[in-house]
């Protein structure tokens, strides 16, 4: 298990402004039902916050999270997983 600390929704919303260049409500990032589309952000910039999130946490998400993971929610989630050696 790593040390690094959980994801925040709020420094979700700070890698998307900054790799995909959309200021995001952290509220709505963490509802169930927003998925990446709805807060416009596109596949290429999903791909670039999950290379982020893995250079950032020194993990690896798998060649798949940006598909799997149409919400930030569940890319959360993954995150979480990852660290805790279940991806």
């Amino acid at each position: 298990m790593s040390s690094t600390p959980e994801l925040t929704y709020q420094e979700l919303a700070s890698v998307i402004l900054k790799h995909v260049g959309i200021t995001v409500n952290v509220h709505r990032l963490s509802h169930r039902l927003t998925t990446f589309a709805d807060i416009g952000v596109d596949s290429l910039g999903i791909l670039a916050v999950v290379r982020e999130l893995e250079n950032r946490r020194g993990v690896d998400l798998g060649p798949t999270a940006a598909q799997d993971c149409p919400t930030p929610r569940q890319l959360v989630t993954r995150l979480r997983e990852a660290r805790n050696g279940v991806v």
